[in-house]
């Protein structure tokens, strides 16, 4: 089955039909250890149960980081293949971003360039502490590319998924800098 679907089934799974039980499970998972039952449904259920469990779970523990909390709405989404993960970075999955005043961008560019650096080893680890920072900021309205993360994670080169996260967050940082520049303009 194509990345695509499997990411598709897996976010509907979790965003409709997973309970706050199952999903705190996923969030707890440590890499290491035996994965959950909800974990093993979810493979079978979305295609993923003869892949490896090491390089499945930290997808499925990001993706329940990013999975709404507490009652879910019908507008709550989590995976949005419009929604790259970089332009989320940039505004922090809030599309009303950079219309008022507040034009920092939610991860700074510090801050990226440490992940983007980040040695291949490490980016689990570096994109998890960005899904909980952006799971903390996001309008649940608003999701993001999670074929993004499992490309990324599942890569054995990881080069091309991480410029295109960059590409990405800049694009989003530009086009806010061009609308502001047209409003200063039109004074």
């Amino acid at each position: 089955m194509p990345l695509k679907e499997i990411i598709d089934k897996l976010s509907n799974e979790m965003l409709r039909r997973l309970g706050p039980g199952d999903l705190a499970e996923l969030r707890r998972m440590t890499p290491g250890d035996v994965e959950p039952p909800a974990y093993w449904r979810l493979a079978a259920e979305c295609g993923f149960l003869e892949e490896r469990p090491d390089r499945w779970a930290p997808i499925v523990r990001i993706m329940a980081i990013l999975t709404p909390k507490g009652d879910r709405r019908p507008s709550d989404k989590l995976h949005v293949t419009e929604r790259p993960l970089g332009g989320a970075l940039a505004d922090g999955g809030n599309a009303a971003w950079g219309t008022g005043p507040n034009r920092n961008p939610a991860v700074s560019e510090a801050r990226l360039a440490r992940f983007l650096a980040a040695p291949q080893g490490l980016l689990g680890d570096a994109l998890l502490r960005l899904a909980r920072m952006l799971a903390a900021k996001r309008d649940n309205a608003s999701g993001v590319n999670c074929v993004e993360i499992a490309t990324l994670l599942l890569s054995g080169n990881p080069t091309k998924p991480l410029r295109e996260i960059a590409r990405a967050y800049y694009a989003r940082l530009d086009a806010v800098a061009h609308s502001s520049d047209a409003k200063d303009d039109m004074k």
